[in-house]
């Protein structure tokens, strides 16, 4: 049973709804309680029994009759109202003329209302000293009047009872007020609890917004509850049309237009703010149970990396894989520590003259350790360089020798292969066989082509290779390659466009070699030009140099490097829609560096340019 109730609790749709419903407590809380206010009831009936204690018989009845009183005086005005009219009685006298609206002008006239017990404290008042009886207020201005304020019994119990009214009409309110936060803080303790767990398992899972710094979902709370407040304060701030208290009623429950607008629009801005602070602060919930809340705030984070940062210079974790390293790592420091020592002996022992000598006999016997060991260590490192050297040479001639061995033995059998496929194509076979025996001489020939290509790269690498270096002419060279390709260019349906100068280009290289570099050059770009354009081959002198550029448009997206394309097997069609083993780029260039010339692949969106550069021969 404990089981199938964990995972109702902490099914998603069982959060959500929780979520919801705290959401709607919240705002419903938030708006009765502004309803209240903007209906005139007095909270403060809540807390205090007697209508006198209030601060609203203090701002309401004392305070505009005092300022009254006193400004007839300070404008020499008689004051005629009644004190059926006025609520209360006065008496002022500047110790030669009086004005009250008592009947009876003698100040014993309102010893009535001293009698009793002392009304509540009041904040002084702003010109002077007050003494307070029952309901009788005594304001004394030194040197210039003295006032007395009454309030007749009658009408301070008729004030009293307005105010046991709105205590009895706040009381529902109160419940249910009291009801949704009990709600409210049941919701959030619930969802405190299920918050980042899962009904499949008891592992904690934060959510993408938990990889916030912990700081600024502080900030950003406080910044939501804030403006949350300042938006309540600014809407249900002293509104002029708040209902007030009324003598037959006590309250009323009417509300002006602009107050429910004013209501409803809190109620959106506060539905919204909870929202996000709720997201917030369950964040907030989630770090803390993952113990995370200090450890990924951006104080700390800073803190932790300036702290690493310094503890990586003394702790040599960053040598860890290479032991010879570290052990000249912690030398040094071992080394720098007990020079730094010494050095501070050494002002010591100034004042001890006979002893001066022993901290630099001491830093001497260091040095020569410091320096024999790292001798040592160096020549381990060395030692171990040039072990991986030739064990990386062994390795890449070996790795040469097997390519050369394997192209070599698969010769053999492949010429005996291509023959007796000739053989059997000269026979009498049926169309579909004759279609077979095309198909099998089509790839023999094209394994062949792989194969000449893997011995001569593989030689070409190896630097075991004849050459013959000659004097010849670039230019006819070039010329002579695209005749004898003259068919593969008509049938790719591409252009050659070719700019050579008018006389001779010679260089000092192997023709046969050179010839096989633009033959892949050229054949290269048939096979990946973007169909309809053109190929332009272009020879030029520059400052001594040969230089050959051949450039084309590729038909496909060359999201590659220039080094990338000139590995080994790599093709810039990923697709593989063309015929083609990877090798013929590599071959070029390695024959291109044998024959002594310079290899550049430069690529410039979809322009692919291959460049050739050797020295001309005078």
């Amino acid at each position: 049973m404990d089981t199938r109730l964990k995972n109702v609790s902490r099914r998603k749709s069982t959060k959500v709804l929780a979520f919801i419903l705290t959401v709607i407590i919240i705002t419903t809380g938030v708006l009765l309680i502004q309803y209240l206010a903007f209906t005139g009831r007095e909270f403060e009936s809540l807390f205090l029994e007697e209508y006198k204690d209030s601060s609203h018989f203090y701002h309401n009845h004392i305070l505009p009759a005092r300022n009254r009183v006193i400004y007839l005086i300070q404008n020499k005005e008689q004051v005629t109202t009644t004190p059926d009219d006025l609520n209360y009685y006065y008496y002022v006298s500047d110790g030669e003329t009086v004005s009250t609206n008592a009947a009876d002008e003698n100040i014993e006239f309102f010893e009535q209302f001293g009698k009793g017990n002392n009304s509540p404290e009041i904040e002084d008042w702003t010109y002077g000293e007050y003494t307070d009886g029952n309901y009788l207020y005594h304001y004394e201005r030194e040197g210039q009047f003295s006032l007395v304020l009454a309030f007749p019994d009658e009408y301070m119990a008729a004030e009293q009872e307005k105010w046991e009214n709105t205590r009895e009409s706040l009381m529902p309110f109160v419940i249910i007020i009291g009801t949704l936060l009990i709600l409210a803080l049941g919701l959030i303790i619930f969802l405190t609890f299920v918050t980042g767990r899962k009904q499949d398992d008891d592992e904690l899972h934060m959510w993408r917004i938990d990889k916030i710094y912990t700081e600024i979902l502080v900030i950003a709370f406080g910044t939501l509850f804030a403006l949350w407040l300042a938006i309540g304060i600014d809407l249900f701030g002293y509104n002029m049309e708040v209902q007030l208290f009324n003598s037959n009623t006590g309250t009323t429950n009417q509300l002006g237009l602009s107050q429910i607008y004013s209501l409803i629009l809190y109620g959106l801005v506060t539905v919204v703010m909870i929202t996000l602070m709720g997201i917030l602060f369950l964040s907030m919930v989630r770090k803390i149970k993952a113990k995370k809340f200090m450890k990924h705030s951006l104080i700390y984070t800073i803190y932790f990396k300036i702290k690493d940062f310094l503890k990586s210079f003394f702790d040599g974790r960053r040598f860890e894989k290479f032991p010879l390293t570290k052990a000249l790592f912690y030398r040094q420091m071992a080394f720098i520590i007990v020079s730094g020592i010494l050095v501070a002996m050494t002002f010591l022992f100034i004042f001890l003259p006979p002893f001066m000598i022993i901290p630099p006999l001491i830093e001497i016997a260091v040095i020569y350790w410091y320096v024999k060991y790292n001798n040592r260590t160096y020549e381990e490192i060395n030692k171990g360089f040039d072990e991986s050297l030739q064990e990386q040479m062994k390795s890449e001639r070996m790795k040469v020798e097997l390519i050369t061995n394997v192209s070599h033995d698969l010769k053999t059998p492949l010429t005996s292969i291509i023959s007796y496929i000739d053989l059997l194509s000269k026979e009498e076979l049926s169309e579909t066989a004759r279609d077979y025996v095309n198909i099998l001489s089509e790839k023999s020939y094209r394994l062949k082509s792989i194969v000449s290509d893997l011995f001569d790269l593989a030689k070409s690498t190896s630097g075991d290779i004849n050459l013959d270096l000659e004097k010849l002419d670039l230019k006819k060279l070039i010329e002579q390659t695209l005749g004898d390709m003259a068919d593969e260019i008509d049938t790719s349906g591409l252009q050659i466009r070719t700019r050579l100068p008018e006389g001779p280009v010679y260089i000092k290289s192997d023709g046969k070699r050179l010839y096989r570099v633009f033959q892949n050059l050229i054949d290269n770009a048939l096979k990946y030009s973007l169909k309809g354009t053109r190929v332009y081959i272009e020879l030029e002198e520059v400052n001594g140099k040969a230089i050959t550029v051949i450039k084309n448009i590729a038909g496909y997206e060359m999201d590659f490097t220039a080094e990338e394309i000139l590995q080994r097997f790599s093709r810039g069609d990923k697709s593989r829609t063309t015929e083609g083993s990877g090798l013929g780029l590599s071959i070029a260039e390695s024959f291109t560096k044998v024959c002594g010339g310079e290899f550049v692949v430069d690529i410039d969106g979809d322009l692919f340019k291959v460049i050739i550069k050797f020295d001309i021969m005078k």
